[in-house]
């Protein structure tokens, strides 16, 4: 029978050194350690899932009650630094001072809570305690193991029930709350499943891995979500770019699916072609592509923004249907402007954007994976590849994030456990010969 409380077990989870006698103290901290991870796997594989969302708030609180359990049993108060620790700061400034000039106060207070702390404590509490790549390991594995089963119940869903393969009639939801969430949930996840290449090496383990992408891939088109694709494009070329092989030839097969799906899909980009589906869904004034309703969004809070550059809104989506309800009278759609970075400038005043771009440029810049055969990812090192994932995610989610606002809720908090992640391993577990001059 299998003990998994044994040493041997703890030595492989990097619990507890093998053949150590560690006080009490020290043992009951191992524990909440082990608490931490366990909490970190939950939310890496149950955060995506519509009907169990108390996960999350179990996740979050139980895992920050064994991060300090484990510093208080330990004696050892530690807190990473890292590099968005400054721009973290100032967003939460400019988000509480939004609440001055705030549509509705008591609301932007509760989104505050709900929203922007929520995801600050997740990525502090996966870069204090993830730390090593057996862990990683297991919170990306987790991950993983959660969209597989987002997939492969999306795709049979769908030719069960519906089976439009051709026509935008239906778009699957999976177990997701609606296909614009799931879109942006797949091409979170994508970013792992390609670099996951670079990782394996036995054939067979790859053959499993190409079944899964294309698996992917099939859920990511049955949302018929033409954004959701094209970033998952966005995402496959800059790996290709960053891996500097064969580069030019990819992105030329790259730019012709582009083509495709700029003009030809179901649901093409450029081209209005069957409108019947989106006039059931939204009416003849309906949210088609970048068409005069979401252009028309757009007007409404750049003017605003113009006329108050630095007194927002409030923070919060919802803060844009107080201040104009006509729009949500027009479309229950229209309740917010369908761009993450008009959204926030909206929200929380140019200061708020100028912080959100500011934070950005830290995270592409402190988890830059290299370029080339001598980068640590193309090597096939974890760590590399955690960064190397969570840089190409970051950028195809904020592409993604230019058409909608989906910074928010699930996917949200996701990115920042993944950030966290990459940001620890970073700290503890890069690779000695990648590291730069005093990191």
């Amino acid at each position: 029978m299998v003990h998994f409380t044994s040493s041997r077990w703890k030595e492989i989870w990097f619990f507890e050194p093998a053949g150590s006698r560690i006080e009490r103290r020290e043992r009951l901290a191992g524990w909440c350690e082990a608490g931490v991870l366990v909490c970190l796997v939950i939310l890496s594989a149950l955060l995506p899932y519509a009907d169990i969302t108390t996960s999350r708030e179990i996740g979050i609180v139980f895992g920050l009650l064994f991060w300090l359990g484990r510093m208080a049993l330990s004696g050892r108060w530690e807190f990473i630094r890292t590099p968005l620790d400054l721009p973290l700061a100032l967003l939460t400034a400019a988000g509480l001072l939004s609440i001055v000039w705030a549509v509705d106060p008591g609301y932007t207070l509760h989104e505050l809570r709900g929203e922007m702390l929520k995801g600050i404590l997740i990525y502090y509490l996966a870069v204090n305690n993830l730390r090593t790549e057996s862990r990683a390991k297991a919170v990306i594995a987790a991950m993983l193991a959660g969209a597989l089963i987002m997939d492969f119940y999306g795709v049979i869903d769908y030719t069960i029930h519906y089976n439009y393969w051709t026509k935008p009639w239906v778009r699957e939801i999976s177990l997701h709350r609606g296909s614009q969430e799931l879109g942006t949930y797949l091409l979170q996840t994508a970013p792992y499943l390609l670099l996951g290449f670079f990782w394996l090496k036995r054939r067979v383990a790859r053959a499993i891995l190409a079944a899964f992408l294309i698996l992917h891939l099939t859920a990511a088109y049955l949302t018929f979500s033409r954004i959701t694709l094209l970033a998952i494009l966005f995402e496959a070329g800059l790996i290709i770019f960053l891996w500097n092989r064969f580069w030019k030839v990819i992105l030329v097969i790259l730019a012709i699916l582009l083509v495709y799906l700029t003009l030809f899909s179901p649901r093409p980009i450029l081209v209005p072609a069957d409108q019947a589906p989106e006039e059931l869904r939204f009416g003849r004034f309906g949210l088609n592509g970048l068409d005069a309703s979401r252009f028309a969004l757009w007007r409404t809070a750049l003017n605003d923004l113009a006329a108050h550059p630095f007194q927002g809104i409030g923070f919060g989506r919802h803060s844009f249907a107080k201040k104009y309800p006509e729009w949500k009278k027009i479309n229950t759609s229209y309740w917010h402007a369908h761009n993450t970075f008009i959204n926030l400038a909206h929200e929380l005043g140019l200061q708020g954007l100028a912080v959100f771009c500011f934070l950005l440029y830290r995270l592409f810049r402190g988890l830059w994976p290299g370029r080339g055969r001598g980068a640590a990812w193309v090597r096939g090192n974890t760590a590399g590849l955690v960064a190397a994932a969570v840089w190409v995610m970051t950028a195809g989610y904020f592409l993604r994030n230019l058409t909608d606002d989906l910074y928010s809720d699930d996917c949200a908090l996701l990115f920042w456990l993944l950030v966290g992640c990459a940001f620890s391993l970073k700290r503890f577990a890069w690779p000695l010969a990648d590291r730069k001059p005093g990191a």
